[in-house]
C-alpha cells in the first residue's frame, strides 16, 4: 500500500533511482543544465539575490516583500494544478503539506517586522539565514523532482507524491508567512503615532 504522506516516508530520489529498474543511460550534468526552461536561471538568480539580502535588516515597501511568497505560491499551485488527474490521496498528499508548511510559520517562521514607515508604505524586517534555507531547498526539490521525473518517465507516478508535498508545503508555509507579515505590517502601521 502507498503512503499517504510521503513527504516524511518517501525516500531521497537517490535511493529511489538506485532501487528503480534500469533504464537508458542517465543524461550528463550538461544534457541536464541544457535542457532547462531558460525562465529558470534567471529566476534562480533573483531569488537568491533576494534572500541573500534577507540575511540582513531590510526596509522595503510591501508589495516588495511579497514577491518571493507570491511566486513560491503560484509555483506551488501551478505543480497541482497542471496535473492530468490530482485524484483525493494526492490532494490529501497536497493539504497535508500545506497545513504542515502553515504550521511551520505558525511556530518558528514568522516574519519578525521591526518598523514600519507609514510616509513611504515601507516595512523593516529583521534580517535571519533562514529565507535563503527555506527557499534554497525548496527551490532545489522542485528542480530535482521535476528533472528527476523528466529523465525517468517510469518513475513519475512514484515522485509524483513528493511533488505534491512540496507543492503543498511552500503554498501553505509562504500564504501564512504572507498573512503573518501583512497583520504584523497592519498593526504597527495602525498604532497611534507617538507626537513629538
Amino acid at each position: 500500500m502507498r503512503p499517504l504522506f510521503p513527504l516524511v516516508s518517501l525516500a531521497p530520489a537517490a535511493v529511489i533511482l538506485a532501487s528503480a529498474p534500469a533504464a537508458a543511460q542517465a543524461p550528463g550534468l550538461g544534457a541536464i543544465v541544457s535542457h532547462t526552461p531558460v525562465w529558470i536561471w534567471p529566476l534562480l538568480l533573483y531569488v537568491i539575490t533576494m534572500t541573500l539580502r534577507a540575511t540582513r535588516v531590510r526596509t522595503a515597501g510591501l508589495t516588495r516583500l511579497l514577491a518571493i511568497p507570491a511566486l513560491f505560491i503560484v509555483w506551488g499551485l501551478s505543480g497541482l494544478l497542471t496535473r492530468q488527474s490530482i485524484g483525493l490521496a494526492l490532494g490529501l498528499d497536497w493539504l497535508a503539506a500545506a497545513a504542515i508548511g502553515a504550521a511551520l510559520v505558525f511556530f518558528v517562521g514568522r516574519p519578525v517586522v521591526l518598523a514600519v514607515d507609514r510616509d513611504r508604505r515601507q516595512v523593516t524586517l529583521a534580517g535571519s539565514w533562514a529565507p535563503f534555507v527555506r527557499v534554497t531547498i525548496l527551490f532545489t526539490a522542485k528542480y530535482a523532482l521535476g528533472v528527476t521525473m523528466a529523465v525517468r518517465p517510469d518513475l513519475r507516478e512514484t515522485l509524483s507524491w513528493a511533488d505534491a508535498a512540496v507543492s503543498g508545503f511552500s503554498v501553505g508555509y509562504f500564504a501564512f508567512w504572507a498573512v503573518g507579515l501583512y497583520t504584523a505590517y497592519a498593526a504597527l502601521f495602525s498604532r497611534p503615532m507617538i507626537q513629538r
